[in-house]
């Protein structure tokens, strides 16, 4: 008993010289991220009805959505997260973000469309189980941000690594929904009509999901594998970029998960649970993170059976629940 208490000190002696030596500053805004912000986010007229818009609150959906609480933070508030107002509609930001969009539906590709229709199904589901058919996908869909690093990124050969981050996601979940239903931020296709988003949502808008997800797997794989930092960030980046380019978030809703993202890490290397199983997943790394340039047996790639995606307008509502 006494050998076990001394590894769990060590342990977490270790995860608190861990946070000491490493500093997690957030890195500064880059791009049209920055020149957005040079417009002012103030309401452009007080009163406007234009800012009185905001997404429909259902009080059900927000409850159900709100049940699943962190596993890692529990003891965290929404109040503990310094995450920036969104610009007013009226604003002068939010109408230089409607036109960055609508230039950006002008030039997007068929094949932006195609890989930003394919992110849009990169996502996870908090009560998924083993035996769903899904399992294998979403359990995928943990390492999308850095699937380009090897063969042996993947949740079967690191199924610890695996386990945490779905617990990180459940975090996550919970205060992105959180911030979700504080601001209720319409789309930007309401504001603005001539914008042909290309998913449905019925949700709201700031932060987003899909992009705050991504930034907190980047955060957390960079500390894992340094050297691929500049792997983790673009992959990031184009997860919230493709969200843009569909039509269905504007620049800051971006920006802002980027931001949320770096606190909610922050506080996650600051948690003892969270330590103690990162620890277990820096060791499981520092087994199975190479390649092993065997031939392997050929099989059908099982993670793409019964896929569900968020990408159509005719399926959306099916993943609500999931998706953001």
């Amino acid at each position: 008993m006494r050998q076990l208490h001394l590894i769990v000190i060590i342990i977490f002696s270790s995860g608190i010289a861990y946070c000491q030596k490493h500093k997690f500053d957030l890195t500064p805004v880059k791009g049209h991220y920055k020149s957005l912000q040079s417009f002012s986010p103030k309401p452009a007229s007080a009163n406007a009805e234009i800012d009185k818009q905001k997404f429909p609150y259902d009080p059900a959906a927000a409850e159900k959505r709100l049940s699943i609480k962190p596993y890692y933070l529990n003891q965290a508030k929404l109040e503990d997260f310094q995450v920036p107002d969104p610009p007013a509609n009226s604003s002068q930001q939010a109408r230089a973000e409607l036109n960055y969009l609508l230039q950006l539906q002008q030039q997007r590709t068929k094949l932006d469309v195609e890989s930003s229709m394919y992110m849009a199904g990169v996502f996870y589901s908090l009560k998924t189980k083993p035996e769903d058919s899904t399992y294998n996908y979403y359990r995928q869909n943990l390492f999308h941000v850095g699937r380009s690093i090897g063969n042996w990124f993947n949740p079967k050969d690191l199924p610890l690594t695996a386990d945490l981050i779905a617990h990180v996601w459940q975090d996550a979940s919970y205060f992105i929904w959180a911030f979700k239903y504080k601001y209720l931020r319409v789309r930007p296709y309401v504001l603005d009509p001539d914008l042909d988003n290309l998913e449905e949502t019925n949700w709201a808008a700031y932060p987003s999901g899909h992009a705050a997800n991504s930034y907190v797997n980047a955060y957390i794989y960079q500390e894992l594998a340094p050297e691929f930092l500049e792997v983790f960030i673009k992959d990031a980046y184009d997860m919230a970029h493709s969200r843009e380019i569909i039509g269905v978030h504007y620049p800051s809703d971006s920006e802002a998960s980027r931001i949320l993202a770096r606190q909610l890490v922050n506080k996650l290397f600051q948690n003892e649970k969270f330590l103690k199983d990162f620890e277990q997943v820096k060791q499981e790394w520092s087994v199975k993170a190479h390649e092993s340039f065997q031939k392997p047996p050929l099989q059908h790639h099982e993670a793409l059976k019964a896929a569900p995606t968020c990408g159509s307008k005719s399926t959306a509502s099916a993943c609500s629940k999931t998706c953001q």
